[in-house]
């Protein structure tokens, strides 16, 4: 998300339109990033859930807002960015 969205508003300003890969590659390298970070908090999550003895609803809610919720926002922020920086005008080609 912050290297998809740092950028494409360098591209924005720059007036210039970058390639499939120069606005996707970024997107992919934030979501590796996202699911290690994810991926390093899933055995502390999962510790906290078994001591902590939660019922299935609580367990459920709780690991999709640490873990579902951000994978998506970053998913969907980064696509956001690299859409906007490939964007034409139909009457600017």
């Amino acid at each position: 998300m912050i290297i998809s969205r740092t950028l494409a508003r360098k591209r924005i300003a720059a007036g210039e339109h970058p390639s499939l890969r120069e606005a996707w590659g970024p997107v992919v390298i934030d979501i590796i990033i996202i699911a290690v970070v994810l991926a390093a908090i899933w055995q502390p999550a999962l510790m906290f859930v078994y001591v902590m003895q939660l019922p299935l609803f609580v367990t459920i809610l709780f690991l999709m807002v640490l873990i579902y919720a951000p994978l998506q926002i970053v998913i969907i922020v980064s696509t956001i960015w690299a859409v906007r920086s490939r964007w034409e005008e139909k009457g600017t080609q």
